[in-house]
Order: structure tokens, then C-alpha cells, then sequence
């Protein structure tokens, strides 16, 4: 009965302590400072002036200007997206480091997903034909080498005679070491 308490008194901490960190870390509000505000919404603008840099990092006199413009803009309370509309209708497309998720500019988005999931399953296809392909035993069919039990019955016999005669024919013609042996073994 004491275990199935102390259990019990175990599970409900563990249920408060992830209550209380879900609060924390998803519904709390974050306490960003107005620089960090500024520098996210920075780094999502590309820079006009220099090539691949962001206007949170680009030293450009432009670069400049338009940090001043977001932090005025947060200042006046408006939100992140509202500020980067403002500078997309000034600037249009081309100042977003990522692509708007609409018309044309949708296949940047979906190409790459579409192409890692087909490479996926093209690994699994394969990987599942090789493994298949490992498991099920060779047979005398597969590659026509190989003879079991089965075929050798239906051979005919005399077939089979003038086979090895004429094999060791040739081999005695190319090879005297070897007519010496056969002549050995069949007397």
C-alpha cells in the first residue's frame, strides 16, 4: 500500500512539473528586449546592398537605415509581420530571405520535400529489393549453372556419356598432365 502511494505521489509531481514547464516554455509570453525584436525581424530581411548578408548583419548604410525603421516600427507597437509587409511592398519579393508560400515561389518549398521523400522511398524500394533478394535461396533456374537432383533425372544417360568423353578428350588434348591422370584412374 506505501508503494502504490509513493507511486502515485511520484506521478502527480511529474504531472506538475510538466504543467508547469508546458506554461513556461509554450504558453508564457517570451520577455524579448526591443534589440532582439529588432535583430529577428533583421534577419529575416536580406540586405539590397551586400550579397548574403541580412540587414541584422550587414554593416550597409541602408542596412542601417531600415534597422532604424524596425525598431521604430516596434516601438509603435506593430508586430513582426506587419513590419516585414511594410518593407516587401516597398522592396517586394526579392527582401525576404525566404520565399513567400504562394504562386510560383510555392515549388521553392515543395520541390526539396517532394524530392527528399521520393529519395526515401526510392532507398526503401531498393533496400527491400536486396533484401528479398538475400533471402530467398538460389535456385537452378536463376542463372542455368547450377544442376540439383531434379534436372540431372531428366538427362538422358547416354547424353551424359558422350559429354564426359568428349570433355576429357579435349582436356587431354590441351593439358598432358591430365591424360596422364585419366589414364591412370580408368586402368
Amino acid at each position: 500500500m506505501k508503494r502504490r502511494n509513493a507511486l502515485l505521489l511520484i506521478i502527480v509531481v511529474v504531472v506538475i512539473l510538466a504543467a508547469i514547464w508546458l506554461y513556461v516554455l509554450l504558453l508564457a509570453p517570451s520577455r524579448e528586449t526591443l534589440d532582439q525584436r529588432e535583430y529577428d525581424v533583421g534577419s529575416q530581411l536580406k540586405c539590397l546592398v551586400c550579397q548574403g548578408e541580412s540587414v541584422a548583419d550587414s554593416p550597409a548604410t541602408l542596412s542601417l537605415q531600415m534597422r532604424a525603421i524596425i525598431r521604430q516600427q516596434l516601438q509603435e507597437g506593430k508586430s513582426e509581420q506587419q513590419i516585414i509587409q511594410y518593407f516587401q511592398s516597398r522592396y517586394g519579393n526579392q527582401i525576404l530571405w525566404s520565399p513567400p508560400k504562394q504562386g510560383f515561389t510555392l515549388l521553392a518549398w515543395i520541390i526539396p520535400i517532394a524530392m527528399l521523400i521520393g529519395g526515401a522511398l526510392l532507398l526503401i524500394l531498393v533496400l527491400r529489393g536486396w533484401l528479398v533478394g538475400a533471402r530467398t535461396p538460389k535456385s537452378a533456374t536463376d542463372d542455368g549453372n547450377d544442376w540439383d537432383e531434379e534436372h540431372e533425372e531428366h538427362i538422358d544417360r547416354t547424353d551424359l556419356a558422350q559429354f564426359r568423353t568428349r570433355l576429357e578428350q579435349e582436356l587431354a588434348a590441351d593439358d598432358p598432365m591430365y591424360a596422364r591422370l585419366s589414364k591412370e584412374v580408368s586402368s
